[in-house]
């Protein structure tokens, strides 16, 4: 896909109390990242534990934490579901791709809990590093596995309500690209409603609010404007080869529809575009 999905300020309130709530009764840390890496939420607002802190201070830099979430969000990619991990202070995280359309458009992180009592070895003489890292949050085998069970609801959940948006432009050129791919067939408007995950209705209210058009008149549109582009690369195309083309099996059909929208007719059309080329 050449369109980025963008999920800049498009956090509902809802998403962001979902995130605070399960941040709070879980005791866990829960951060919403674009797709480029950007924080764009953190669960109840807090940084890093003072355990993450402290191991970015004196053990190692937050370079490497950096960098591990910037793998983890790029194995998601790869693998196209949640990845468990256990980072560089011996913590445990979650990272989890939120898909909308069939894109990666962000990621929820859950982490800074445990899953052993054991601490990382270059903190065993630390006693201030020990202390930190005994007052995260513990899950056993069976509490970790719940949890990631919660996580994968709490994603569907959110997708499911629409909760996460992303830009109008974004579904408008997807919608767009689907046309442009069964332009000489016959693509209905129920196709193009599956094909964005939408119902009818939702697509017909996103043309009309956001677009000032319907789903016809925005095919129609297309296929003149494939029919003039067509014109302009072979001037000697014939009117019915242009038709024929552009997803009209009726040449008179065709004819009609072109004068209606463009007051002009295709031979016209033809015409003027055979003498730009000139």
């Amino acid at each position: 896909m050449s369109h980025e999905i963008t999920l800049e300020v498009l956090l509902s309130r809802e998403v962001c109390r979902l995130l605070d709530s399960f941040a709070a009764a879980m005791n866990i840390q829960v951060v919403f990242f674009s797709g480029q890496g950007k924080i764009l939420k953190r669960g109840r607002s807090f940084g890093n534990t003072p355990y993450c802190t402290l191991m970015q201070e004196k053990f190692f830099g937050v370079e490497k934490c950096v960098q591990l979430d910037s793998e983890m969000r790029q194995k998601c990619l790869t693998h196209g579901r949640a990845v468990s991990y256990r980072c560089h202070a011996g913590l445990n995280e979650i990272t989890a791709p939120v898909k909308i359309l069939g894109e990666t458009a962000g990621f929820i992180v859950f982490g800074q809990f445990r899953t052993t009592r054991t601490p990382p070895e270059c903190i065993k003489h630390s006693p201030e590093a020990l202390k930190a890292f005994n007052e995260i949050p513990y899950f056993d085998e069976d509490s970790s596995s719940s949890l990631e069970d919660m996580i994968n609801v709490l994603i569907e959940y959110i997708i499911s309500k629409e909760l996460i948006s992303y830009s109008g432009d974004f579904r408008y050129q997807r919608l767009l690209s689907f046309i442009d791919a069964h332009l000489q067939g016959k693509p209905t408007l129920h196709q193009a409603a599956r094909y964005l995950n939408m119902s009818d209705s939702g697509l017909t209210h996103f043309l009309h609010d956001r677009c000032k058009t319907s789903f016809k008149k925005l095919l129609i549109e297309k296929r003149l404007a494939h029919a003039e582009k067509l014109w302009k690369e072979n001037p000697g195309l014939s009117i019915s080869e242009a038709a024929q083309l552009s997803g009209y099996e009726d040449p008179h059909y065709f004819t009609r529809i072109y004068r209606k929208f463009r007051n002009i007719t295709p031979g016209m059309a033809r015409k003027e575009k055979t003498e730009q080329m000139l």
